[in-house]
């Protein structure tokens, strides 16, 4: 396939999201919690979302329900029903298992690993010698992913990235896995809660998700709750989203402990009541005893602590897969607490307004992008659109997804997680006159140009919702690359292989537009009106031929 097609192929949703956000503490929580949440929904950031929180052990209930569950059920999510993936939230209910297994004797939290996985042979004996505690903290030098993730037998799937890391390539990893050093120093580690919940499946010969259904969801009567990776009623699961991209479910395999958990606001709400109770029986005082501080001040099992604005501690974390975004959070000592869960792939803003339920929240650092904003020519027709959006650097180049910069120093924006740096040298009127653009290890000069190069400012119009439907069918793009478009009541979706299904919007009754990659479409019609096929735009343009009859 020739290099501008895969360009063209290469839709990209951005997972990790920095929307400024204007949350403040002492503020109304279900006022402020709506307005922001609602914002990222009509931005086409968030589909839906439902928040749950209690206040001082009351017995109301504060509930926000906002957006559509999907394209097709355009209803209120509920929050008895309306599932959600949960994302990194699992690791709080992963440490919650292993506790009632270390209070049964069948585990300890000093044990190595190598003790529980007695069948493994460890290439490194640091590695063999990382105890539970360490693993359950983030404390055990393991690396986020194991090294092999990339490497397994059957390759792995960019929109479902943990399905095919099963077992044995798990084994394989710590057979071969020699670091010459093991810092055991704080390192967020996904592989880390994968283990832990690999050890409670070889301990209780049984799966993750049965012995966390068993142990843990029966006894809060979480009833709506689940470990594994399918749900038998997919019409009650808020459809996955991601700036305006459906995105399917994941499948965690053998990192299930580290994110596999599906749940309702609902029964969230149950678990955040439960820690709450003085019961004295065994998953009451499980949950006690994972809220215990271990090595750091902000960390216990599972869980990551802060203070807050009245000095008591919270217990939170947050997720994120996919297409799913979440937040939980409680306060013991106030007996209050909260949660959200949205289809939205918007964590850095979710993970805003879940803290800002108990301190003020840091918006990003206040700068004066006026020097800055204008277009850079990065390559013959290749340019670099620099706005601000909502208080941040945005870059977006040509026929590319729009990224958001952090500042770090006087003209310099980076992105550290993607390696991307904007360093921008000032002429004498104070204004940026070359971007000193690097990614990785490559770098370029880049001059300023006439703002007419840069990205088009699309406008979504109104259109004759009746005229979709004559658009929906399979289109042919070269190289056998075979393009989906479909109509679902009143909307139109468009599809390659390998990549989501992508909301496109109107500026004209045969054009359309992407919100989140600068691109278009545009349909061709014969002298009858007789849809004929679509020509993409992104970097050129690409005529696809219509296959077949509407769908």
């Amino acid at each position: 396939m020739n290099s501008a097609v895969k360009s063209f192929l290469l839709f990209i949703c951005l997972m990790l999201s920095l929307s400024a956000l204007t949350c403040a503490s002492g503020y109304d929580k279900e006022i402020s919690a709506k307005s922001e949440l609602q914002r990222l929904i009509d931005n086409h950031a968030v589909r839906t979302a439902v928040v749950m929180f209690v206040e001082n052990d009351s017995t109301e209930i504060g509930v926000v329900k906002l957006g559509e569950i999907s394209d097709s059920r355009r209803e209120l999510p509920d929050e008895d029903s309306t599932v959600f993936e949960i994302g990194s939230i699992t690791k709080v209910f992963t440490a919650l298992l292993v506790q009632t297994l270390v209070d049964d004797e069948l585990l300890h939290w000093d044990r190595t690993i190598s003790a529980c996985l007695p069948d493994i042979e460890f290439a490194n004996e640091a590695i063999a010698n990382v105890s539970l505690r360490e693993l359950a903290t983030h404390r055990s030098g393991l690396p986020r992913l194991p090294t092999n993730f990339t490497e397994t037998v059957v390759p792995g799937n960019a929109m479902d990235p943990y399905a095919n890391y099963g077992e044995q390539d798990l084994v394989a990893f710590f057979e071969s896995f020699d670091p010459p050093e093991l810092k055991k120093e704080h390192a967020y580690s996904n592989l880390g809660f994968a283990l832990l919940g690999y050890i409670v499946a070889k301990t209780l010969d049984t799966s993750y998700a049965e012995a966390m259904n068993q142990r843990v969801f029966q006894p809060l009567e979480m009833n709506n709750s689940t470990a594994i990776d399918s749900i038998k009623d997919h019409s009650e699961l808020a459809a996955g989203y991601s700036n305006t991209a459906n995105m399917d479910t994941w499948n965690f395999n053998v990192h299930a402990g580290a994110g596999v958990i599906r749940s309702t606001a609902r029964d969230m709400y149950k678990f955040i009541r439960a820690n709450f109770l003085e019961t004295d029986d065994a998953i009451h005082r499980a949950m006690r005893s994972i809220r215990e501080l271990q090595y750091e001040a902000n960390h216990a099992l599972g869980w990551i602590t802060e203070t807050s604005d009245q000095d008591t501690t919270i217990f939170w974390h947050n997720g994120q897969t996919g297409g799913y975004a979440s937040f939980l959070a409680i306060d013991p000592e106030a007996k209050r607490g909260w949660v959200i869960l949205t289809a939205s792939t918007e964590a850095a803003a979710i993970t805003r307004i879940g803290a800002s339920f108990y301190r003020e929240v840091e918006l990003p650092h206040s700068v004066d992008f006026t020097p800055y904003t204008g277009v850079y020519k990065l390559a013959e027709n290749q340019y670099m659109t620099i706005s601000n959006k909502d208080g941040q650097l945005q870059i977006q180049v040509t026929g590319q997804p729009p990224i958001v910069l952090a500042h770090t120093k006087d003209h310099v924006f980076e992105l550290q997680a993607l390696s991307l740096k904007a360093d921008f040298v000032l002429g004498e009127d104070g204004k940026a006159t070359t971007l000193k653009w690097s990614q990785q290890e490559a770098s370029i000069d880049a001059e300023r140009v006439d703002d007419s190069f840069g990205v088009a400012i699309r406008e979504e119009v109104s259109i004759d919702t009746e005229l979709l439907e004559a658009y929906a069918g399979t289109y042919q793009l070269p190289e056998g690359v075979v393009a989906t478009v479909k109509h679902l009541k009143e909307r139109l979706f468009v599809q390659v292989p390998g990549q989501p299904e992508f909301r496109v919007f109107p500026m004209s009754p045969t054009r359309f537009f992407y919100k989140v990659i600068d691109a278009e479409i545009e349909f061709k019609k014969d002298d009858s009106g007789t849809v004929t096929g679509v020509v993409f735009h992104q970097g050129g343009e690409y005529l696809a031929p219509r296959i077949n009859d509407k769908e």
